[in-house]
């Protein structure tokens, strides 16, 4: 099976595996030796990864490698949300893994610590393929996607990783993969010239929801060709990946580990696999059931709210879903996105005032309405008709609102910093009144990030404030 079979095995539909019990996975099986990684991917969310780095305990590595061999597995990658070559243990494990009898042992790297020290190392070892993620073929489109202008020296260490199997007389497989996003769907061709003759296979990968922690790669980095709505995955029923805590996860890009489904510290691998958490996890993808959950965001190409499967072992990240550390790189660039538009309101009684605001703010990008919490509108209005979790459905089904989000005080601050937008829109009534103290605020803080305020004409005429008056008038 080449690398490109493999690629689309995650994906096929593989009915025989859809059960609450499917056979132990005989391949898919990947170690996080560590989540230290030394580059940060425009489309990767380590760049937003609050959870603890560490590196897996020796004793760990050797058990779970022994426990899934004598549960039938024959393949093991010693990678997942990390760089393997920050690990200087990991010539130890491969050879371990080849020791107990894995067929296949495999690699996917940077490449920008594959020194030739290491690359011999792994290659003694006896590893049976490396894989090179080179996300650009060139060196400036690189650097805007990894973070790091190691285009050159990540060549370097491939041109050595050709020469040295042919030295060492070893058989081993070199692969190339590329994520393409829109900023580099065109440069497939460019591969092939760039890199002709130094990888068995160049396989490419539109980029995606990883693991749920990215939603907007769908508005931000999705590839233009691609129009997949329903993405479908099947690694609850043939996937193992252990983290470097030792936890059983469902999803190899488990960064802040919500994903949990065993603590391998405390049961088998077995039982991990067969037990009632993966069980249920097997069951909601099954029913296509999956809301709460980070994996309905992947799936669904949408973002959600989420809850970790086992929240003793998740690191709680309230930033995980805000999108600014990419739309910031992307704008430093100098390369065209989606905005964000933050539109504050409180949207009790909803009027053409309120429909003019969000038609002008989805004009200029993705609306994120900031509705005011119950508490917030008491502090400078009257008590609204609608709680909060009302007002939230109504604006949610509206075609101009992408998101909502809770304000909780009429001053906008907080969220202003939280979502950093590039736009806010306030009608001009916030001029004079109750809100006019908090205006200029506004306009000081946005321009830090060099962020602008849009002041529609205020629509004359209508006033939730009136339309209440008037009500209490007539009772």
């Amino acid at each position: 099976m080449d690398l490109q079979e493999r690629v689309w095995l995650k994906k096929a539909d593989r009915s025989d595996l859809y059960t609450l019990e499917p056979p132990f996975p005989t391949t898919n099986f990947l170690l996080e030796l560590s989540n230290a990684c030394n580059h940060s991917c425009l489309f990767c969310a380590h760049q937003k990864m609050k959870r603890k780095v560490g590196r897996m305990a020796p004793e760990m590595v050797e058990s779970v490698l022994r426990q899934a061999y004598a549960l039938g597995t024959r393949e093991v990658g010693m990678y997942a949300t990390g760089e393997p070559f920050v690990v200087p243990k990991l010539p130890e494990y491969i050879k371990l893994a080849k020791d107990i009898g894995y067929t296949y042992v495999y690699l996917t790297s940077n490449g920008a610590l594959a020194t030739p020290e290491r690359i011999r190392a792994v290659v003694d070892a006896g590893v049976d393929s490396v894989k090179f993620s080179i996300n650009a073929p060139e060196r400036e489109l690189y650097k805007f996607i990894h973070g790091h202008d190691d285009f050159d020296k990540v060549f370097d260490h491939l041109v050595y990783l050709n020469q040295y199997r042919k030295e060492s007389g070893r058989d081993f497989k070199i692969y190339i993969t590329g994520i393409l996003t829109r900023y580099t769907e065109h440069t497939k061709a460019d591969y092939d010239k760039v890199f002709h003759g130094l990888a068995d296979q160049i396989v490419f990968k539109n980029v995606y929801n990883q693991g749920g922690y990215m939603p907007e790669i769908d508005w931000q980095l999705k590839c233009i060709d691609d129009k997949e709505q329903f993405r479908r995955c099947n690694l609850p029923f043939d996937a193992l990946c252990v983290t470097w805590e030792g936890y059983l996860s469902v999803e190899n890009a488990d960064y802040e580990n919500m994903l949990i489904v065993a603590d391998l510290n405390k049961v088998s691998l077995k039982d991990g696999w067969y037990g009632e958490k993966m069980k249920e996890v097997r069951r909601m993808f099954l029913e296509d059931c999956l809301d709460g959950t980070l994996c309905h965001g992947c799936v669904h190409h949408c973002q959600s709210p989420s809850q970790p499967l086992m929240p003793e072992y998740a690191t709680e990240n309230p930033d995980i879903f805000l999108d600014w550390p990419v739309r910031e790189r992307i704008k430093a660039a100098g390369k065209p996105y989606t905005k964000l538009v933050y539109v504050p309101m409180a949207a009790d009684i909803l009027h053409p005032g309120h429909i003019n605001i969000l038609k002008t703010a989805a004009s200029l990008g993705r609306v994120v309405v900031g509705l005011f919490s119950d508490e917030a509108i008491r502090s400078y209005k009257p008590e609204p008709y609608m709680n909060y979790a009302q007002r939230k459905i109504v604006l949610e089904s509206l075609k101009y609102v992408d998101e909502v989000v809770c304000q909780e005080t009429k001053d906008y601050e907080a969220n202003l910093r939280r979502y950093r937008p590039d736009h806010m829109v306030h009608g001009t009534d916030w001029r004079t009144g109750p809100l006019a103290e908090v205006r200029q605020k506004a306009f000081d803080i946005m321009a830090e990030w060099g962020g602008t305020i849009v002041e529609p004409e205020y629509t004359q005429g209508v006033s939730s404030t009136e339309f209440k008056r008037k009500v209490r008038e007539s009772q």
